[in-house]
């Protein structure tokens, strides 16, 4: 470096000309790449852009609108099916699913959304949780007792409302020790006085029952 800054112009110009003739193709070959490099990127931004605006659009219809699974739901489901956006509209529409007496409809509409983060890390999920909530609610209207146990029998995390779930399915099948337990950590965990004192009511139903 030091003999080029030493060197005549010409000199430097002779030296710059064997740079290129000899790395030319390389050079070339790097400038490509990286005005196709940067292309790529504003691509995959842009696109990425237009998809989360096209996602916020499809669920703002979907919640504007009264009717039951309407165009915009659908469309999310069907098209965008791997998105939180879905996962939004499946809790929704088993809302409504329920509310009309079909069950199944509910059920498999929240089962799809546990079993989507099945594999996911074993850390708190408030969208599955509030799934295995309302499917914890299902079963128990439907007296399923042992079904609530398995849905909950992999979570990691429950929250309050699980768990006094869990106890009540506990209790209703007999499993009274287990059922304290589960009434107990909810109530640590409750925020609610009102359900505190919902839960201290079942810890004392248990009392009159033989403990297993």
């Amino acid at each position: 470096m030091a003999n080029f800054f030493s060197a005549s112009q010409e000199e430097q110009q002779e030296l710059l000309l064997s740079i290129w003739h000899r790395f030319k193709y390389l050079i070339i070959a790097s400038f490509i790449l990286l005005t196709v490099s940067i292309v790529a990127r504003d691509y995959i931004t842009d696109s990425r852009e237009a998809r989360d605006f096209q996602l916020a659009v499809l669920f703002q219809k979907y919640l504007e609108s009264d009717e039951n699974m309407n165009g915009s739901g659908k469309e999310l489901l069907d098209t965008y099916p791997e998105t939180l956006y879905s996962d939004f509209v499946r809790l929704s529409e088993a809302k409504r699913e329920f509310s009309r007496g079909e069950d199944d409809k509910a059920i498999d509409l929240l089962q799809i959304i546990i079993n989507k983060h099945s594999n996911a890390s074993q850390e708190f999920n408030p969208l599955v949780a509030a799934a295995q909530t309302r499917i914890c609610r299902i079963y128990i209207s439907q007296k399923e007792y042992q079904k609530v146990l398995d849905t909950l029998s992999k979570s990691q995390v429950l929250t309050a409302s699980l768990l006094e779930l869990k106890g009540d399915s506990e209790s209703a099948l007999g499993k009274f020790e287990l059922a304290r337990v589960s009434y107990l950590t909810a109530l640590q965990n409750s925020p609610s006085q009102t359900s505190r004192a919902l839960i201290n009511m079942k810890i004392s139903d248990l009392e009159g029952e033989t403990i297993d």
